[in-house]
């Protein structure tokens, strides 16, 4: 990182970073908090907001502003392009938050 290489969470692989469509992916997935990482792995996995508010632990409310943040950070307007975005990388974002 000190050199000016890209770190990413662990499971993105650095070989793609060439691309730079897809370091600026990189980028943008790290600006995401550990909670935002652990929704949209859940959004990719193709669970409800109601199913990961039940697995979180937290309210649906909670659980709507995420998946908001998310997109805005992410650039995108709906769910799907979120998780469309994410497997151009082939990352694992729940192992990302770990």
């Amino acid at each position: 990182v000190l050199a000016g290489d890209i770190a990413a969470p662990t499971g993105i692989d650095l070989g793609v970073e060439r691309d730079p469509e897809i370091s600026d992916l990189i980028k943008r997935l790290q600006t995401l908090t550990p909670q935002q990482t652990r929704v949209l792995g859940m959004l990719g996995e193709g669970l409800l907001n109601k199913q990961i508010a039940y697995e979180l632990g937290v309210s649906e409310a909670t659980i709507k502003a995420h998946v908001s943040a998310i997109l805005q950070k992410l650039g995108v307007d709906s769910r799907t392009q979120a998780v469309i975005l994410l497997s151009k990388i082939g990352s694992d974002p729940l192992q990302a938050a770990s």
